[in-house]
Formats: structure tokens, C-alpha cells, sequence
């Protein structure tokens, strides 16, 4: 595996970035899945790029913050929890829309990624939302790849084909899922805007349900099955979106910021950021604005 360093013209408009690349040659080309390139970029609100002409699909999964992704004429959001695949042979370009975008990224080849690539894009589009559980898993195999870019000496070629053929599996078992959200998504989009419009008040699971009309049992039962988490987690991780932006794009206190986003004090904001995010809030802060 090759670390590579990125030109002063793509670096400048980096927080941080780690990229490798790496060739598979010979017989087990046409037996392994593998990857080209695999990495993770935090960006500033500068960061743009313009590509076409890769020979391999491209995966990138946002993990915290927004981009933008223009692909065969259309626009879409890059939102935190989103999966972008793409056929890189096409013309496409992404950018960052604020300070903080973090995605981690993979170009792949080999086996039958062309094939997995058409399947998945009609099934899901080019950029689609997963479960949780399946972000998750998503993760999970992307930082086993990086691992493997990390040893010494020649990486395990069969372990980073499980961990592609494991991200692909993982995404194509959301098709049952979608199935069934398609008959909740009213319900589901209608407690997701309530949230949305009063996260700053001390609302409870209890006051949402009773809002959409259904029971705190079966719509903590539907948010587990769309989102994988519980409601109260959703408006958990809701408010915690909330108080990134403020870290990022205001000079609010903490004090302020955890009365704006529903917070009861500005200690329970500390401790549940850093339960999450491992840092703080002020540290948080600190790493993304110079």
C-alpha cells in the first residue's frame, strides 16, 4: 500500500485528510474485489472536486457535516449517515458546504463491482439514506480496509475483498427495509418534522406519539426498524447536529447553545457530546475553526 500526499491545491482546502492507493495485479483480479483508493477527508467550506474517467465505482459515506454531489445532471445532498456509489467512468463533482464535512471514501474493482454497482443504483439511486445498523456496518468494513492499508509489508488481499463484498451485502439487505418503511414513511416523516420543529422544548417520546396519532410503543417500533435507534436517540442525535452547526457557524456560548437546542444545561450538553463524539464541545470547536 502507497500513502499518498495530496497536492498543495487539493490539501489547502482540507482540516485533515488521510489517502492510499494501492494495485492489484495478476489472477486474483478477476476472483477478489479491490480497492484503488480508500481514505477519509474532513473539509473546509472550500473543498470542490471534479472528476471522470475513473475506471472503478466510487463509495463515500458521510459522516459528519454536508456536501453536495452533482451527478449525470442531477443535484443531491450529502447529508451525515448517507452512502454516495457512483460509476466514476461518468463525469461528477462534490464539494463541501460547510467546515466539519467528514466522508470516508473507497474506489473498488474487480469481481463483479460493475454489476453490484448497476443493481444497487437502481434499486436505491445514486445517493441513498440506509438504516443506522447498516451505517454502521458500512463503517465498520471501511475502517477494516484502512487497517489493512496500514500494515507493513503486502496487505491481506482476501480481507479487504470480504470487507467490499460485506459493504455491498450490507447495502442490498436494505431492500426489505425500504419495502417496509414505504408503508410507515407517513407516519415516520410526520414525528421526524415535529421533531424538527420543537427539539428546542423539553418534548418527550410520549408528546411525539401523541402528536402523529400512534402509540409510544409501536413508534419507538418503527423508528427502531427505519433509523435503528430509538426516538429519544433520534432527538438526541437531532439536537447534537444542531449544536455542531452553532459550535461551527456561531461564537454562541455553551450555556446559550444547549438552551437553543433543548438541552437542560450546558454541563448535560458536555457530557452527552463527549459521550458521543469523544471531545468535547469546546474541543470540537477548537479542531474545526482555525
Amino acid at each position: 500500500m502507497k500513502s499518498l500526499t495530496i497536492p498543495p491545491q487539493e490539501s489547502d482546502h482540507l482540516i485533515s485528510y488521510h489517502r492510499t492507493e494501492d494495485v492489484l495485479v495478476g489472477p486474483l483480479c478477476s476472483l477478489y474485489f479491490y480497492m484503488s483508493y480508500a481514505g477519509c477527508y474532513v473539509c473546509r467550506k472550500t473543498f470542490s472536486t471534479q472528476r471522470n474517467n475513473i475506471n472503478s465505482p466510487v463509495l463515500i459515506l458521510t459522516v459528519e457535516g454536508e456536501g453536495k454531489l452533482r451527478y449525470q445532471s442531477k443535484e443531491y445532498r450529502l447529508t451525515p449517515g448517507s452512502v454516495l456509489l457512483i460509476d466514476g467512468h461518468h463525469p461528477h463533482e462534490y464539494h463541501a458546504l460547510a467546515d466539519g464535512w467528514q466522508f470516508q471514501f473507497l474506489h473498488f474493482q474487480g469481481a463483479l463491482s460493475h454489476e453490484y454497482l448497476t443493481y444497487i443504483q437502481t434499486q436505491f439511486g445514486p445517493v441513498f439514506q440506509p438504516s443506522h445498523q447498516v451505517c454502521m456496518e458500512i463503517e465498520k468494513h471501511l475502517n477494516n480496509i484502512m487497517q489493512q492499508t496500514e500494515v507493513s509489508g503486502a496487505p491481506d488481499y482476501a480481507t479487504i475483498s470480504a470487507s467490499i463484498y460485506g459493504i455491498l451485502t450490507s447495502i442490498l439487505s436494505q431492500r426489505n427495509a425500504v419495502d417496509t418503511q414505504s408503508k410507515s414513511a407517513p407516519a415516520i416523516q410526520q414525528a421526524i418534522a415535529y421533531i424538527a420543529e420543537h427539539y428546542k422544548r423539553n418534548i418527550s417520546t410520549r408528546e411525539i406519539a401523541d402528536a402523529v396519532y400512534l402509540s409510544r410503543s409501536y413508534m419507538s417500533e418503527l423508528f427502531t426498524k427505519t433509523y435503528g435507534m430509538a426516538p429519544h436517540e433520534y432527538l438526541t442525535m437531532y439536537r447534537l447536529t444542531r449544536v455542531k452547526d452553532c459550535l461551527i457557524h456561531t461564537s454562541a456560548s455553551l450555556s446559550e447553545i444547549a438552551e437553543q437546542t433543548g438541552f437542560r444545561d450546558m454541563f448535560t450538553l458536555s457530557r452527552v457530546f463527549k459521550q458521543k463524539f469523544g471531545m468535547s464541545p469546546s474541543e470540537y470547536r477548537k479542531k474545526l475553526i482555525p
